[in-house]
Protein backbone atom coordinates (compact mmCIF):
# COMPACT_ATOMS: atom_id res chain seq x y z
CA UNK A 1 0.00 0.00 0.00
CA UNK A 2 2.78 2.11 0.66
CA UNK A 3 4.54 1.91 -2.63
CA UNK A 4 1.06 2.32 -4.18
CA UNK A 5 0.64 5.84 -2.38
CA UNK A 6 4.46 6.56 -3.79
CA UNK A 7 3.59 5.49 -7.18
CA UNK A 8 2.50 9.02 -9.12
CA UNK A 9 0.59 9.40 -12.14
CA UNK A 10 1.25 12.65 -13.74
CA UNK A 11 -1.88 14.53 -14.09
CA UNK A 12 -4.53 12.23 -12.42
CA UNK A 13 -6.78 13.98 -9.59
CA UNK A 14 -6.32 13.62 -5.86
CA UNK A 15 -9.58 11.53 -6.15
CA UNK A 16 -8.57 9.14 -8.17
CA UNK A 17 -5.11 8.20 -6.64
CA UNK A 18 -7.13 7.90 -3.67
CA UNK A 19 -9.65 6.01 -5.07
CA UNK A 20 -6.97 4.29 -7.00
CA UNK A 21 -5.44 2.86 -3.95
CA UNK A 22 -8.84 2.50 -1.56
CA UNK A 23 -9.82 -0.12 -4.64
CA UNK A 24 -6.78 -1.82 -4.70
CA UNK A 25 -7.60 -2.76 -0.64
CA UNK A 26 -11.00 -3.39 -1.72
CA UNK A 27 -10.18 -5.67 -4.30
CA UNK A 28 -7.46 -7.82 -2.46
CA UNK A 29 -4.95 -6.53 -4.83
CA UNK A 30 -7.16 -8.65 -7.36
CA UNK A 31 -8.01 -8.04 -11.00
CA UNK A 32 -11.74 -7.19 -11.16
CA UNK A 33 -12.10 -9.62 -14.36
CA UNK A 34 -10.01 -12.34 -13.59
CA UNK A 35 -9.04 -12.74 -10.13
CA UNK A 36 -5.16 -12.43 -10.81
CA UNK A 37 -3.01 -10.99 -8.18
CA UNK A 38 -1.37 -7.61 -9.33
CA UNK A 39 1.72 -5.85 -8.13
CA UNK A 40 1.79 -2.03 -8.00
CA UNK A 41 3.30 -1.87 -11.41
CA UNK A 42 0.88 -3.94 -12.94
CA UNK A 43 -2.48 -2.53 -12.27
CA UNK A 44 -4.16 -0.26 -14.48
CA UNK A 45 -7.27 1.89 -13.28
CA UNK A 46 -10.03 1.74 -15.71
CA UNK A 47 -12.67 4.21 -15.83
CA UNK A 48 -15.88 2.20 -16.02
CA UNK A 49 -17.68 5.33 -18.09
CA UNK A 50 -14.79 7.18 -19.72
CA UNK A 51 -14.04 10.66 -18.83
CA UNK A 52 -14.47 11.70 -22.81
CA UNK A 53 -17.72 10.58 -22.14
CA UNK A 54 -18.42 12.24 -18.91
CA UNK A 55 -17.34 10.09 -16.19
CA UNK A 56 -15.58 10.92 -13.51
CA UNK A 57 -12.83 9.88 -11.20
CA UNK A 58 -15.24 8.85 -8.14
CA UNK A 59 -14.94 5.39 -6.69
CA UNK A 60 -17.97 3.80 -8.17
CA UNK A 61 -16.49 5.00 -11.67
CA UNK A 62 -13.19 2.90 -11.05
CA UNK A 63 -11.94 -0.55 -11.23
CA UNK A 64 -8.39 -2.11 -10.94
CA UNK A 65 -7.86 -4.39 -13.68
CA UNK A 66 -4.42 -5.71 -15.38
CA UNK A 67 -3.19 -4.42 -18.39
CA UNK A 68 -4.44 -7.07 -21.26
CA UNK A 69 -7.95 -6.46 -19.54
CA UNK A 70 -7.75 -2.85 -19.31
CA UNK A 71 -6.40 -3.36 -23.42
CA UNK A 72 -9.52 -5.63 -24.00
CA UNK A 73 -12.15 -3.47 -22.92
CA UNK A 74 -10.94 -0.76 -25.43
CA UNK A 75 -10.26 -2.79 -27.78
CA UNK A 76 -12.36 -2.32 -31.09
CA UNK A 77 -10.16 -4.26 -34.14
CA UNK A 78 -11.52 -7.51 -34.22
CA UNK A 79 -7.78 -9.27 -34.74
CA UNK A 80 -6.98 -7.44 -31.22
CA UNK A 81 -9.81 -8.64 -29.82
CA UNK A 82 -8.75 -12.28 -30.87
CA UNK A 83 -5.20 -12.30 -29.75
CA UNK A 84 -6.03 -11.13 -26.23
CA UNK A 85 -8.89 -13.90 -26.20
CA UNK A 86 -6.44 -15.81 -26.90
CA UNK A 87 -4.11 -14.66 -24.43
CA UNK A 88 -5.76 -14.47 -21.60
CA UNK A 89 -8.04 -17.63 -21.61
CA UNK A 90 -10.90 -16.28 -20.08
CA UNK A 91 -13.97 -18.11 -18.96
CA UNK A 92 -17.77 -17.91 -18.98
CA UNK A 93 -18.00 -15.72 -15.87
CA UNK A 94 -14.79 -13.65 -16.87
CA UNK A 95 -15.78 -12.83 -19.74
CA UNK A 96 -19.21 -12.06 -18.71
CA UNK A 97 -17.14 -9.56 -16.47
CA UNK A 98 -15.42 -8.22 -18.99
CA UNK A 99 -18.45 -7.71 -21.20
CA UNK A 100 -19.64 -5.50 -18.39
CA UNK A 101 -17.21 -3.12 -18.62
CA UNK A 102 -16.83 -3.11 -22.68
CA UNK A 103 -20.63 -2.39 -22.52
CA UNK A 104 -20.36 0.83 -20.16
CA UNK A 105 -17.13 1.99 -21.70
CA UNK A 106 -19.66 2.36 -25.28
CA UNK A 107 -17.97 -0.88 -26.78
CA UNK A 108 -20.00 -3.70 -27.79
CA UNK A 109 -19.75 -7.09 -26.09
CA UNK A 110 -17.63 -9.98 -27.54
Amino acid sequence: MHLLSKFNLHGRSIEYMDNRISLYAAQYGKCAVTGEILWVDEIHCHHKKPVSQGGTDEYQNLVIVSEDVHKMIHASKQEIINAYLNKLNLNKSQLKKLNKLRIIAGNPAI
